[in-house]
């Protein structure tokens, strides 16, 4: 990749520093009791920006994914994918653990690459007009957060940590977890509704 393609995304510089304090590899969104901090500007949206970093600090005797200033968030797009960005560890199937800033998830159910897409939507001819109809249960946040999403065997994409799905025409929802469909057949896309038992997922 040649430097023009290139995105950088800009390090967080925390106000307190800590760096015995704990933190959890299994599940890096939780950090203890604290919740997210409300109010303030949010983290800059990385809607149409590829990014694929996930910078690493030293915390104690352990290297653990430091969280960058990018924003946890869905983009649901109209018969195509679910545009995630935001600082993600995504668990899939087989139990591998991987980290991105950036991932576009399938949610006809027909791509041979699950849970990534790869454009067997055009070929089914997947059509869903993206809308979202759930409402929020949490506030916008100003600090950047984690977010853990996992990809249960033929079923959704269980997700846990702040994350604000939502669409172009000015609809959305932001949330501390759920289940995304990703099999197509939801009556509550782009949530799971668990009805059609997930077949193709």
């Amino acid at each position: 990749m040649d430097d023009s393609n290139k995105a950088f995304a800009k390090n967080l510089n925390w106000s307190h520093t800590d760096p015995q304090a704990p933190y959890p590899q299994s599940n890096p969104n939780l950090d203890g009791s604290t919740v997210p901090e409300v109010g303030g500007e949010k983290p800059e949206s990385t809607d149409e920006i590829a990014l694929d970093r996930w910078f690493h600090e030293q915390r104690g005797n352990k290297r653990v994914p430091k969280r960058l200033e990018v924003a946890n968030e869905v983009l649901v797009t109209t018969g195509g994918p679910l545009k995630m960005t935001g600082n993600i560890t995504l668990i899939d199937e087989d139990g591998s653990v991987t980290h991105s800033n950036s991932l576009n998830l399938c949610r006809c159910g027909g791509s041979k690459s699950k849970p990534i897409c790869d454009d067997q939507h055009l070929e089914i001819e997947f059509f869903d007009g993206g809308a979202v109809s759930q409402l929020s249960d949490w506030m916008p946040v100003s600090r950047p957060q984690t977010v853990t999403v996992t990809a249960v065997k033929n079923g959704p994409l269980k997700f846990r940590g702040y994350l604000r799905i939502y669409n172009k025409k000015g609809q959305e929802c932001i949330t501390m977890g759920g289940a995304l469909c990703r099999c197509g057949k939801s009556s509550k896309k782009p949530f799971c509704d668990n009805k059609q038992g997930c077949a193709g997922c």
